[in-house]
């Protein structure tokens, strides 16, 4: 009999409460009345109409549809351990496909376990140290749910315990509700995520079905809707998701009787509800649709089904598993079939109607109704609603059905109409039914494979019954079993499981049975809770009683009372089995007579005032009767009782200590299953008798220990004097003082002492004073105890103090060696341990006494040795002799010497072969076999890892049924300190469980941690780095993880996070609370006001360029126009010419945004409530000094002079948005789209451009697409398409080639409509087809844009204007399409191409027009007059890139050819200039390997035979007969020309390199150019060639230098761009555009980006930069400007931008690459800085003397790298102590007597404060100068000042030398010295460690300060010594004696008892050691002894040891006498 862990308490469900407060659903009852009367009130009676019996689980009768169900919230440690290593392992595994393909691949194979860690049943914890966290309910009453957590305290009145409550209410009652696991709410990559970060997962869900819909609601406040379209009688939870049971009335179509799917799979909230496939025993597999099936369990963490069969009367399980693709089609073949012969015969079906039972929507459902009865059909409107009109029957529907059916006579429909014959409907939802398309079937995802049926063999048919309840159940020895209740014959059936969890689970044959009412699982205690029939709980595991419950009557007041006068009263007794007495306190006390039953009832009236009635005794004891359990959670259940009253009681743990668990876990390890039952029965009896409460640790373990002596069969009585002596000798006090209220120095001779509560001195035998009343039982006595405790477990044995005999029966008998064996190493592995110190006294002082009564020395020896006053226990306390000996098992393990860890560790590090492998047993000493692996690894390498322990298993204990540990391996080949984290990780070790190793091995272990440190593995996960304590490779280990979400750089801190900087920060960090008004005025609105970034600082700290580029950017403020008015003009001719010059000026304004695009691309994540301003564009002037504004109005100005400008206004504030901002959807754009119109929608499309750029239209929704297109609006539709077609770039997605196609006649068929579509509309579409199909080569595309490039002007007007523009944009999209692949697409040979863009290129005679417009252009046009020959004014462009592109860095020499420039004078004419400078161009894109950025290169690029007449006749020399007729113009021309060809060259192949030599070529260049105007080759090739060519070498050198901000070339540029008014008329809007673009280029979006090198972004850069631009705002002749932004394509961030981990700010730190193929390191600027291309990295360093180095390696964590760049995330590092920050410190001075410091080699003896206060930016350092070692202004004396020196010392070294983290070490090690009381792990320490560094000499240490810790050695032997000289004579008489003899100890004090043990300990002295030495014969001197005790095998240390006892006992004697006569009396004596 067992009591309850604490007072029942009445169970009221906590959301009784909410729930009636709640105001429920809101009813519409207008709506209803809308109705026909008739349908109404069936309506009305249809929604009363409770559908199933099982709807809802329990409902009580009573309470009116209300159930609940309560689970456990648990938070398991260990678990959360299993989780962090799982997650490592899928970092790991992640890492190695890179993060991509672990979206793709991994996921289909995660490890289901890792979201659902199974508790892995073989930990240390076997079944206890358990705590129930909490509980959460689910309570339903009618429409309302309520979610509470909390425990139901009632301890004061208001719920304190309830901390989280949320209401659900739907429209209709709630049918079921359940709480749901996470992986069926989270889809595969949520899952992965949850799985990756650190933080626990505790998303926690709950589901909710009412009559149509399946709601899933997330602790998160996600929430999911699902439909269900069929009436579901339950719903049942699996690994896999859902399982909806339909109802089984509902589940056949009467009259054509075609069975139904019953079993509905649902995988997550969003997925489709499949029908389950059912494999029966014979193998047959088809749809689960037998209604005499029904599942009666399954459970959210296995795949096991238990489902009961009714035809056979037996229940059966299967398991739930995928189904194959085989029997997918099976069974859409067997519903085929089955359709086909059901809709044979249909004549007859006309005119019947037939009747239905049931009035549910029977089987007309969108899912289940249509042609193969699973069709998903969504089109049928009416169908779903059936519910929703009342379906009336009035009226017949056969007339309907009858047309109807003939019309459709094998569509979906004539399988329906049969299910709906009897419902009204309206015709015309019938027609929209007829058209539905047959529907494809639904596919079933889930498979039941049949795996067992029950053995019902015997029993009669009537006894046959369907299992009320069922649950798995794992007992206390590891057997699983399925169990099921089958209540009306009152049989628990137990089924033994085998392989549980895995895919090979079997059942056995035969089950067990119990006799249970009722039963649950308590699955956390391993245990299952039995009503048995009479009514009391009993308590089983597996099949075996473990004990009965007794229960407490209610103790809180009854609810009646008001807390003033709470009378407290002994309610009823609940137990089943007795009636209203008053409990007794327990059955081993004597009992008080029982309280009468009138007494009873009088105190009831203090509770009513009404007097009760009264009631017969028979009828009082059938209400308390416990009827029924439930609600299991931990170690909670719920008592129903048949009043309906609830009692929630809780059961007691197995033990409350951990040493206790740890005891418990050895003796599963050792005892057989049924040896290990019969011990936990016994103990739990014994730990938890009735009327128990807590009990002290020492009470708990002097329980167990009786219990285990008893079981073993040594009952003895426990020795008083021994009780006594070991709590008044000890010298480590016992954790508690007052041991169940003996205090140290009361120790009464009658044993157990003096009581506490009423401080009388009791006899043992003397029954406690005071017999207290049940009712207040909070304060039990602890004379109780003692009583109960001498009652139970002493008297049998009588007091007296002698021995007995031993018990040869008893149960545990033959055990004993192997359970005293394990206990022992169990005892070593806890000195390992600094937490279990404090109890290793209570194990030392049992295995002591068994080591005594087993006579067994050595151990008796090893346990004196670590606790001293176990020397005065000699009594052996039971006779065991040697013929017990022979009876027992595993005697051999006691035969050896006992085991010590310690000793085993120094044999280890010393390097000892012959020694004896230490015993290691799963589970009970994992701590000590891991510390011998990793110290024999540090000390000897992985060869040697298994000598020194091995493994001991007892093949028939409990541990066989638990699965075995999985094995570790380590990589042979890595340097020993990886191989080392590699063990540490495997055995799941963190930096914290290091910590707590005892010193010694704390100093190996980290000794080569910290060597790890310095030379850390690569690519390692996020625990390796933090082992090591390298928190920056931790952080990096992340970084393929980096979410867009997690880099929010808005610039708000948020509140309580550290403000960490990243590319976006702002230069001040921004102010805590809200914009403070000063700051808002300085805001330009310039749309740059984010552009004062840190890093903009960083990078350019000296010089003012960022501020200037935003000057020069800044195109919202009106320009200064600077005209003085010179004397005789009049004013209106003065205001003209202001007019003018604004003119001027506002072609630059006008261009700037493309230039401002460029400067803030990508600086912005707006949230998605924030609305995004457009700075205005601002073409108004103002006078300096009077300051009016001056407009344009005097003079002429084309009127959409704003049109594009303000496009490209819209782009560039669309381009800030960055691609990773979140939630840039449809809604949002819409959201920001203009109200009002005007220039306002032209500024949108821009926006909407710059959108699509960044990718993000992909989310735009269809029907937006739809509206903006259906205006018409020109701007938009350019915007739209090519932001569309580039968000797409290279998909050939369907639905964007529609898109385009309409645009885009050539697409379209002939006999399409005419479109009148705008021509740059129709360029737009172009393009966007290219970029769309880009690297495609689609031969359909390809043939139309090659058609396009000749497309002739129309009959009309078509094609007449802008010609020029649409041909070349065929071009380039022909280029994009076939890029770089040349001929090789074979599809592609008979087109041609490259001859006919040949022809394009040169010209010839027309050819015939193929394609599908081929009609259309049959007649010339009326407008343009073209001849016969190709137009190559039109079409040359086009061509000729088309071909470079094409043949892009192909090399291919042919055409290569074609693009040569002419090389004399004749073919020179042939040519257009301008077209030399695009074959140029097309000449470097085919020969791309050839190009070089040298001089030499560029300037060969023009034929040499023209250049000799560059040089311009003067007009002296006269013109010479030859050179008459040289065309000095053309060739002029075609010399610059060339040359900017070149320069383009050269610009897109070093695009981003910052490329010196290019700089060089190109900067000689553009002076030379520069130089022209004026001079004779100006003239001759004119301003305006000159100028063009000259913008197209700026941008190249932009692009060589993007993203870097060269400051020269702001120079040229500021230079270039300051030419503006009338005396420039050649400087067009167009040269405007190419210079703030180079502008922009050079600081690309602020400095973060460059431009990447890939084929697909020099073909993008070509597109943008064409080198034909505009000549004013509205010139899209050549080129449409909208394409001028597509270089945003080509842009790659390569940043790499270091942050302080530490201060998490930006840091400047030099770095270096090794680029592939290289054998040194190049050092780059310093960082932050644009790295050079990675595909031509090897390796990038973090070299900085401040900071730890940091390596990316393109084989091991180059992925790291990529996405930090990627995502232009910072990337941390470490600065290394004593350093300061390059900005801090730029010379290194500060930091110089710091850095002396960390450099020294010597140690330093005296030290000055200051010189640490150096180094107090460090963590801890601060706080530990000013609290351990400033002093000032106190006295210390001298041993203070020498503690505080030592201490200073160590402390001074770990700071100065970087090693904070050895500072733990250094003074544990200097605590074990100077304790005042050594004890025997202290020696051990220092014997470790010496046995450590004298293996070595000191230089082998480089790591750690070998001079400290040999000063810590040094005065560690001398106290040593001391003790010696001292304690000679207790030493004398150890060594010359067998032992100490009692008499003898009592003599020597407690103090120099423990320390003679450390002296023994340390110089390794035996008991009787020197009785082999006989000195009697020959002279006695030194070298006498030494050779006498080398005889002995002793070692240096030891005779060290005996020579200077020999020294001290020759001073202590009184006698003075020499040497040899000294050891001859000695030697006498003994």
């Amino acid at each position: 009999m067992i009591a309850v862990a604490e007072p029942p308490l009445e169970f009221v469900p906590r959301g009784r409460q909410s729930s009636a407060e709640h105001p429920g659903p809101h009813d519409q009852p207008l709506a209803r009345h809308q109705l026909p009367t008739t349908e109404h009130l069936l309506l009305q009676r249809l929604q009363n109409v409770n559908i199933s019996s099982g709807g809802l689980e329990d409902s009580p009768s009573s309470g009116g549809q209300e159930s609940w169900t309560i689970r456990e919230l648990y938070d398991d440690y260990e678990a959360a351990e299993e989780r962090a290593a799982r997650r490592r392992q899928l970092i790991e595994r992640t890492k190695r496909c890179g993060p991509k393909a672990a979206a793709a691949t991994q996921l289909t194979s995660l490890p289901q376990s890792l979201l659902h860690p199974q508790v892995e049943r073989g930990r240390e914890e076997p079944m206890c140290d358990y705590v129930v966290n909490n509980e959460e309910e689910l309570y339903v009453h009618r429409n309302t749910v309520v979610w509470t957590q909390g425990f139901n305290d009632d301890d004061d009145d208001h719920e304190n315990g309830v901390y989280k409550r949320m209401c659900f209410t739907s429209d209709s009652p709630v049918r079921f509700a359940c709480f749901l696991n996470r992986s069926f709410v989270r889809g595969r990559l949520a899952q992965l995520k949850a799985a990756v970060q650190s933080q626990d997962d505790q998303l926690t869900a709950i589901c909710v079905m009412d009559q149509d819909a399946l709601r899933v609601y997330c602790n998160d406040g996600e929430d999911f809707l699902a439909n269900l379209d069929f009436p579901v009688s339950q719903v049942w939870q699996t690994k896999h998701g859902l399982l909806l049971e339909k109802d089984s009335s509902n589940a056949l179509i009467s009259h054509l009787s075609i069975p139904m799917p019953r079993l509905f799979s649902m995988s997550h909230p969003l997925h489709e509800a499949c029908p389950v496939v059912l494999k029966t025993a014979t193998s047959s597999t088809g749809y689960m649709t037998e209604p005499e099936f029904s599942v009666v369990f399954t459970t959210e963490d296995s795949d096991l089904v238990l489902l009961y069969d009714a035809k056979f009367f037996k229940h059966f399980v299967a398991r739930l598993r995928k189904v194959t693709p085989e029997e997918v089609n099976y069974v859409g073949q067997q519903q085929q079939e089955l359709s086909q012969t059901l809709l044979g015969p249909r004549s007859q079906m006309g005119g019947n109607s037939y009747s239905f039972s049931s009035t549910k929507q029977t089987g007309a459902t969108p899912k289940a109704g249509n042609a193969s009865f699973l069709g998903r059909n969504n089109t049928t409107a009416g169908l779903g609603n059936l519910s929703k009109f009342g379906l009336s029957q009035s009226q017949s529907f056969s007339g309907v059905l009858g047309q109807s059916n003939r019309a459709s006579l094998g569509t979906p429909l004539s399988q329906l109409q049969s299910s709906i014959s009897q419902q009204s409907m309206s015709v015309k939802d019938m027609r929209k039914m007829t058209h539905v398309k047959p529907a494809k079937p639904i596919e079933p995802e889930m498979c039941l494979e049949h795996i067992w049926t029950e053995n019902t063999y015997g029993t009669q048919r009537e006894f046959c019954e369907m299992a009320t309840r069922a649950f798995i159940h794992t007992d206390l020895v590891g057997q699983t079993f399925l169990c099921y209740l089958l209540a009306r014959s009152c049989r628990l059936q137990m089924v033994r499981l085998t392989g549980y969890g895995s895919s090979e689970v079997q059942l056995s044959t035969l089950a067990a049975t119990l006799a249970a009412k009722d039963a649950v699982g308590l699955s956390r205690m391993h245990m299952i809770a039995v009503l048995d029939p009479s009514g009391s709980l009993i308590l089983y595991t597996g099949t075996v009683l473990i004990s009965k419950v007794h229960i407490t009557p209610l103790l809180a007041p009854m609810a009646t009372t008001t807390a003033a006068t709470a009378v407290k009263t002994p309610a009823a007794n609940h137990s089943g089995s007795s009636s209203f007495v008053e409990v007794r306190r327990s059955s081993l006390l004597p009992t008080k007579a029982p309280a009468d039953l009138a007494a009873f009832d009088e105190e009831l009236h203090m509770l009513s005032p009404i007097a009760p009635q009264a009631v017969s005794y028979t009828q009082r004891q059938a209400h308390n009767v416990c009827k029924s359990l439930r609600d299991p959670a931990g170690n909670r259940l719920t008592l129903v009782y048949a009043t309906g009253r609830m009692l929630r009681i809780a059961l007691p743990l197995l033990n409350d200590t951990r040493l206790l668990t740890r005891c418990v876990a050895t003796l599963r390890q050792v005892l057989s299953p049924a040896q290990f039952l019969h011990f936990v029965i016994r103990w739990y009896s014994a730990r938890n008798p009735p009327g128990s409460r807590d009990y002290s640790i020492e009470q708990e373990w002097q329980l167990f220990r009786c219990t285990l002596l008893a079981l073993m069969g040594l009952t003895a009585a426990p020795d008083v004097e021994a009780g006594e002596g070991y709590d008044g000798r000890c010298a480590t006090p016992p954790l508690n003082a007052h041991f169940g209220g003996v205090g140290t120095a009361n120790a009464t001779g009658s044993g157990d002492g003096s009581n506490c509560s009423s401080n009388s001195t009791l006899g043992a035998q003397d029954e406690p004073k005071k017999r207290r009343k049940y009712n207040d039982c909070e304060d039990y006595t602890d004379d109780d105890w003692e009583f109960l405790l001498l009652q139970t477990t002493l008297a049998p044995c009588g007091a007296d103090g002698h021995s007995y005999s031993v018990n040869i029966s008893a149960p545990l008998f033959q055990m004993i060696p192997a359970i005293f064996f394990s206990l022992h190493l169990l005892y070593e592995d806890l000195k390992l341990d600094a937490v279990f110190y404090a109890a290793l006294p209570y194990l030392a002082t049992f295995l002591h006494q068994l080591a005594i009564d087993m006579q067994l020395d050595s151990y008796v020896l090893h346990y004196i040795l670590d606790f001293p006053e176990l020397c005065n226990r000699t009594g052996r306390q039971s006779l065991l002799g040697a013929e017990h000996g022979a009876m027992m098992l595993h005697q051999e393990l006691l035969r050896v010497p006992a085991p010590s860890v310690f000793a085993q560790l120094e044999h280890i590090v010393v390097g000892e072969e012959e020694v004896m492998p230490y015993s290691f047993v799963e589970c009970v000493n994992e701590r000590s076999r891991n510390l011998l692996q990793l110290v024999s690894l540090v000390v000897h390498g992985q060869e040697r890892l298994k000598h020194w322990w091995q493994l001991l298993e007892i093949p028939e204990a409990v541990q066989s049924n638990y699965p075995r540990r999985a094995k570790r391996s380590i990589t042979a080949d890595a340097p020993r300190c990886h191989q080392m984290l590699e063990l540490l990780l495997a055995m799941r070790l963190t930096r914290r469980d290091i910590e707590r190793f005892p010193a010694a091995v704390h100093l190996i272990v980290a000794e080569a941690l910290e060597e790890a440190r310095l030379s850390p593995p690569m690519g390692c996960s996020m625990a390796t780095y933090e082992l090591i304590l390298r928190p920056e490779l931790a952080a990096h280990a992340q970084l393929p993880f980096l979410d867009t979400t997690t880099s929010t750089s808005t610039g708000q801190p948020h509140c309580g996070r550290v403000y960490k900087e990243d590319s976006l920060s702002a230069r001040c960090p921004p102010s805590g609370g809200a914009e403070s008004a000063e700051s808002t005025e300085q805001l330009r609105h310039d749309d740059m006001d984010n552009m004062d970034t840190k890093l903009l600082r960083l990078r350019f700290p000296d010089d003012m360029r960022v501020e200037e580029v935003r000057r020069l950017l800044n195109s919202s403020e009106p320009v200064v126009i600077e005209v003085q008015q010179a004397p005789g003009t009049s004013d209106h001719e003065f205001i003209e010419e202001q007019e003018k010059q604004l003119f001027a000026l506002c072609s630059r304004t006008m261009t700037l945004p493309l230039g401002r695009g460029m400067f803030t691309l990508r600086t912005m994540m707006p949230r998605p409530s924030d609305s995004l301003a457009m700075p205005k564009l601002c073409l108004v002037g103002r006078e300096p000094l009077k300051g009016t504004t001056i407009e344009m109005q005097q003079i002429e100005f084309p009127a959409n002079m704003q049109m594009w400008p303000s496009f490209h206004n819209g782009v560039a504030t669309g381009l800030k948005i960055s691609p990773q901002a979140q939630d840039i959807d449809s809604n949002w754009i819409v959201y920001n789209k203009p109200k009002t119109q005007a220039n306002n929608s032209l500024e949108h499309a821009g926006f909407l451009m710059a959108l699509g750029l960044n990718g993000h239209l992909k989310t735009l929704s269809f029907m937006s697409v739809y509206k903006y297109l259906v205006k018409c609006d020109e701007m938009t539709n350019v915007g739209l398409l090519l932001g569309i077609s580039a968000a797409h770039r290279g998909t050939m997605d369907t639905k964007t080639t529609k898109l385009l196609s309409v645009h885009l006649e050539a697409l379209l068929p002939a006999t399409a409509m005419e479109l009148d579509i705008p021509q740059s509309t129709q360029v737009a579409a172009l393009m966007g087809i290219g970029l769309l199909y880009q690297g495609s080569a689609k031969r359909h595309i390809a043939e139309v844009l090659l058609q396009e490039i000749g497309r002739p002007p129309g009959p009309e007007m078509e094609n007449s204007v802008e010609r020029e523009s649409y041909a070349m944009t065929a071009g380039l999209s022909l280029g994009l399409v076939t890029l770089g692949q040349g001929e090789s697409p074979a599809g592609l040979r008979d087109l041609q191409l490259p001859d006919t863009l040949h022809y394009y290129m040169v010209g010839g005679v027309k050819r015939p027009i193929s394609g599908s417009q081929k009609e259309k252009y049959r007649l010339a046009s009326f407008q343009v007059r073209e001849g016969d020959s190709v137009n190559i004014d039109v079409t040359a462009p086009g061509a000729t890139l088309a071909l470079g592109l094409m043949f892009f860095g192909s090399g291919n020499a042919a055409i290569a050819e074609w693009m040569q420039p002419p090389d004399s004078r004749y073919l020179l004419d042939m040519v257009r200039p301008d077209f030399l400078l695009l074959r140029t161009i097309a000449r470097g894109l085919i020969l791309w390997q050839d190009i070089r950025p040298d001089s030499e290169w560029f300037h060969a690029q023009f034929p040499a035979s023209l250049r000799v007449h560059l040089r311009l006749p003067t007009r002296d020399e006269g013109s010479n007969g030859e050179d008459g007729d040289v065309d000095y113009e053309a060739i002029t021309q075609a010399y610059c020309n060339i040359m900017a060809g070149a320069a383009f060259c050269i610009g897109l192949k070093y695009a981003g390199t910052e490329d010196m030599v290019a700089f060089a070529t190109l900067r000689a260049v553009i002076k030379e150019f520069l130089g022209y105007p004026g001079t004779p080759m100006g003239e001759c090739a004119g301003r305006t060639t000159v100028e063009s060519c000259l913008m197209v070498l700026l941008i190249s050198i932009s692009l060589v230098f993007a993203g870097s901000g060269n400051c020269e070339i702001l120079r040229i540029i500021r230079y270039l761009r300051s030419r503006v008014g009338p005396q420039y008329p050649h400087i067009t809007y167009g040269s405007h555009m190419a210079i703030h673009m180079s502008l922009g280029l050079l600081f690309l979006g602020a400095g973060r980006f460059t431009i990447a090198k890939t084929p697909e972004s020099i073909a993008a850069l070509v597109c943008a930069f064409f080198p034909k631009f505009p000549i004013h705002s509205n010139d899209n002749r050549y080129h449409l400007q909208a394409l001028r932004h597509l270089y945003v394509l080509a842009v790659e961030p390569r940043l790499f931008l270091p942050r302080d981990i530490d201060t998490h700010q930006l840091c400047l730190a030099n770095i270096s690459v090794l680029e592939v193929g290289a054998t040194e390191l190049r050092r780059l600027p310093i960082a932050p800085c644009i790295l050079p291309v990675l595909s031509s990295l090897q390796r990038v360093v973090v070299d900085d003397e401040n900071y730890w180095p940091v390596c990316f390696d393109r084989s091991r964590n180059w992925h790291q790298l990529e996405k930090a760049l990627e995502m232009s995330a910072p990337i941390d590092i470490k600065k290394r102590t004593g350093c300061l920050s390059h900005l801090e410190d730029p010379d290194r001075l500060k930091s110089m007597l710091a850095q002396t410091l960390t450099m020294e080699q010597s140690i330093c003896w005296q030290i000055d404060m200051n010189d640490l206060q150096q180094f107090a930016s460090e963590r801890m350092i601060k706080q530990f100068l000013s609290r351990c070692l400033a002093t000032k202004g106190t006295d210390l004396s001298y041993p203070e000042l020498v503690k505080r020196h030592q201490m200073m010392l160590l402390f001074y070294n770990a700071v100065v030398k970087d090693r904070m983290h050895l500072l733990p070490v250094y003074l544990t090690l200097y605590d074990h010295v100077t304790k005042s009381m050594l004890n025997n792990i202290d020696v051990w320490q220092l014997k470790l460690i010496d046995a450590y560094l004298s293996r070595s000499q000191e230089s082998e240490h480089p790591l750690i300060s070998v001079e400290l810790i040999q000063m810590l050695q040094e005065l560690f032997k001398q106290a040593m010594e001391d003790s010696t000289r001292e304690l000679c004579l207790p030493l004398r008489e150890f060594l010359s004696r067998k032992r100490l003899e009692p008499s003898y100890v009592t003599t020597v004090s407690g103090p120099d008892l423990q320390r003679a043990f450390c002296v023994i300990n340390y110089y390794n002295l035996l008991p009787n050691m020197l009785s082999g030495v006989d000195l009697s014969a020959g002279t006695v001197n030194y070298m006498r002894i030494l050779y006498e005790f080398r005889q002995l095998n002793l070692g240096a240390h030891t005779i060290f040891g005996l020579l200077k006892i020999l020294q001290s006992l020759q001073t202590t004697e009184v006698v003075t006498l020499d040497e040899a006569a000294l050891l001859a009396y000695t030697m006498a004596t003994q």
